[in-house]
């Protein structure tokens, strides 16, 4: 059929007044675009796809084109993409389900927050127990040193083994404590998101005193980080003096990685504890101070007081060359 024919052929089927003596029109374009109507397909068009239509030029079978091999992967890749991501969709889906059912509201969130920060809290508060156990046990070892010392007697290994298990008692418990601190802070973390999944499922508004940002701050004002290790040996310096300056008790020991005043003697005393954690993560290191009082009610209530408080939060800023709160 010529060009022409080829090109007025859908008007004539329309009017009528064109038949196709075998019964069936091949509609298809060729490289350049230009769309044939043909009683045959021609061979090197097949594989381009065609469609076929009625003698009254309607469709009534479409061949679409032959993909090649790298079309046919592309489209498995495609159609593998779209069930992963309608698989995600339903994961979220049950998953944003049981959480509304989890918690019904916002108090329901901040409860279950505060409770497993309060169970942290028991632990810290045991383990700083045993760090003062560990003290007192070391300073009467360090009595016992010191008295043979003066009788000309030579330290026997065992006492002098059981002053460093002592000292690395006192460590380890620090460094429990500092893990703990840095667990609280992700679950504040973890749980202003779950307050945000929340208010986003009901579609409530963002309260800001509700919802956090990330908790970057210290993980406590007697926390002080370092980078690295030539920047931790200049703080751990600054440390142990602050440390010296604010004790009532005399230094017990001091060390590369722990400093030690004696423990409380009266209930005016105050008794601090310094120690240098390194970073599992890092190069760098966590400096902490910790403060005892007399274990007594005037004790409890001296620890607890704002002259204690405040050798506290001095720590960070007196470290960073800055004015202690209240200076």
């Amino acid at each position: 059929m010529c060009k022409s024919v080829a090109i007025l052929a859908p008007l004539l089927l329309s009017l009528g007044l064109v038949s196709v003596s075998h019964g069936a029109l091949y509609r298809w374009v060729d490289e350049d675009g230009n769309v044939h109507y043909s009683d045959s397909v021609p061979p090197d068009q097949i594989r381009s796809g065609h469609t076929e239509l009625s003698e009254q030029g309607v469709r009534v079978n479409s061949v679409p084109p032959v993909r090649s091999p790298e079309e046919v992967q592309k489209e498995m890749e495609l159609e593998r993409m779209r069930t992963q991501q309608q698989e995600l969709l339903e994961k979220q889906r049950s998953a944003d389900r049981d959480f509304l059912k989890a918690f019904r509201s916002e108090d329901d969130i901040l409860m279950a927050r505060d409770g497993k920060i309060a169970q942290f809290d028991v632990m810290i508060d045991v383990t700083r127990t045993k760090a003062l156990s560990q003290q007192r046990r070391m300073a009467r070892l360090l009595a016992r040193a010191a008295n043979l010392e003066r009788a000309g007697e030579p330290t026997p290994q065992h006492l002098s083994d059981n002053i460093t298990q002592a000292e690395r008692a006192i460590r380890d418990a620090y460094a429990t404590i500092v893990d703990r601190e840095e667990q609280k802070r992700s679950i504040r973390n973890s749980f202003a998101q779950d307050l945000a999944r929340f208010r986003q499922l009901k579609n409530l508004p963002t309260s800001e005193s509700l919802v956090q940002t990330q908790d970057r701050r210290p993980i406590l004002h007697n926390i002080v980080t370092c980078p690295d290790p030539g920047e931790c040996d200049r703080l751990w310096e600054k440390a142990k003096e602050y440390a010296n300056r604010h004790s009532t008790t005399p230094v017990q020991t001091s060390s590369a990685a722990i400093f030690i005043t004696a423990p409380p003697a009266n209930e005016q005393d105050v008794s601090l504890i310094l120690t240098r954690i390194n970073d599992k993560e890092g190069p760098g290191a966590f400096l902490f101070l910790d403060l005892h009082c007399e274990r007594s009610a005037r004790g409890k209530e001296m620890c607890q007081g704002q002259d204690a408080q405040d050798i506290i939060e001095g720590f960070g800023p007196a470290l960073a060359g800055k004015d202690a709160p209240g200076a």
